[in-house]
């Protein structure tokens, strides 16, 4: 009998993936240790003998029994990351067990985590420009089809999109000042 999971409930946004880290790193030091990922919740093992590190990545392409996710993982665990989960062969979880001074990161030089952000910024920008020409579509054919209905379909449909486009700017827009800090500072 395997133990019981236990399951907290947080809606993060791509861009604030830091923040993710930071929860599930302070879950860990609560005894919490995270175990898998759905769309809006996280599942997490009770050991209280034990702190971890979390971080995450992002990378396409990488699918549980691809060889190049093999590949992907053994780099990750020569430099000593276990691997924990991954959420929609997209968001990959890694652990290291925790030392008290140290903030180990996936990503240790600037170019690398200029490449991160800039992934994600042409997934959020390719999804934002995706649903404008879907949002056209269907408004042309709401406009052919039901004239007489329109704007108690239309209006909120827009308000939809505007929310939307609204948060997938504001994820590429956060995503580019990371870039441009990192470019700044070094």
């Amino acid at each position: 009998m395997g133990d019981k999971l236990i399951k907290r409930r947080r809606l993060t946004m791509s861009w604030n993936f830091e923040k993710e880290e930071q929860w599930l790193n302070d879950q860990s030091r609560q005894g919490l240790h995270f175990k898998k990922a759905s769309m809006i919740s996280s599942f997490f093992a009770r050991d209280e003998s034990v702190q971890y590190t979390y971080r995450l990545d992002y990378q396409t392409g990488q699918t549980i029994g691809n060889s190049k996710f093999q590949e992907y993982l053994d780099l990750y665990q020569d430099a000593g990351w276990e691997y924990v989960s991954s959420y929609g062969s997209t968001w990959h979880y890694f652990r290291k067990v925790w030392e008290p001074g140290e903030q180990p990161q996936l990503y240790t030089d600037r170019e690398s985590l200029m490449m991160l952000y800039k992934r994600l910024q042409r997934v959020m920008g390719a999804m934002l420009f995706l649903n404008l020409f879907i949002m056209i579509i269907n408004m042309v054919n709401l406009n052919t089809f039901f004239t007489e209905r329109l704007w108690t379909i239309g209006i909120p449909m827009m308000t939809l999109y505007v929310g939307l486009f609204g948060v997938l700017g504001y994820g590429c827009w956060r995503m580019q000042k990371k870039v441009n800090e990192l470019k700044l500072h070094g």
